[in-house]
């Protein structure tokens, strides 16, 4: 296998799509003044949390193509890159709803009730008051994913981002 599967693929670029949508959209979603933007933050970071919570079965059922030959350092950096940044993409969204918790008594997404754990826990308060720090994490390490997909693309010229990029008809 050269290059990722098609699933695998469109999962990829609907977690980056919806990663941008949440962190351009981020404010507090409690306030009336943000309720717009803090529907679409909250439903955006949903559906990290749903997207990366199928990603995750479908590349451990689909596999992944052999890393193209490399230094070890950076098949090492991409490992640890790569396992970070599915931690992030977990902790960011379920940070994001103990957040919630704490500021906000009831929310509803798209005319669903979230339920909200109990913002007096002191995991929830924990948890809550690192989401904007985890996702500023998730930002730059994406951040740097890219520039690295980007750097083997125009510099290594090795073919790595190809791999992830929709076939052109």
């Amino acid at each position: 296998m050269t290059r990722h599967a098609f699933p695998m693929i469109a999962l990829h670029w609907l977690t980056a799509l919806a990663v941008v949508v949440a962190y351009v959209s981020s404010g507090d979603p409690s306030k009336a003044s943000h309720a717009l933007s803090g529907q679409i933050h909250v439903t955006s970071g949903f559906a990290v949390f749903l997207l990366v919570a199928l990603r995750l079965p479908l590349r451990l059922l689909m596999g992944v193509p052999a890393a193209v030959p490399g230094p070890r350092w950076q098949q090492r950096a991409a490992r640890a890159a790569h396992g970070a940044l599915y931690a992030l993409l977990f902790a960011v969204p379920l940070a994001g709803w103990a957040e919630l918790a704490d500021k906000a008594h009831a929310f509803s997404v798209l005319g669903w009730a979230l339920p909200l754990p109990d913002a007096g826990a002191l995991w929830v308060r924990a948890l809550g008051a690192a989401h904007t720090t985890l996702g500023d994490a998730l930002v730059w390490l994406a951040g740097l994913h890219a520039a690295a997909a980007l750097a083997h693309h125009y510099v290594l010229r090795d073919g790595t981002l190809a791999r992830m990029l929709p076939r052109r008809g």
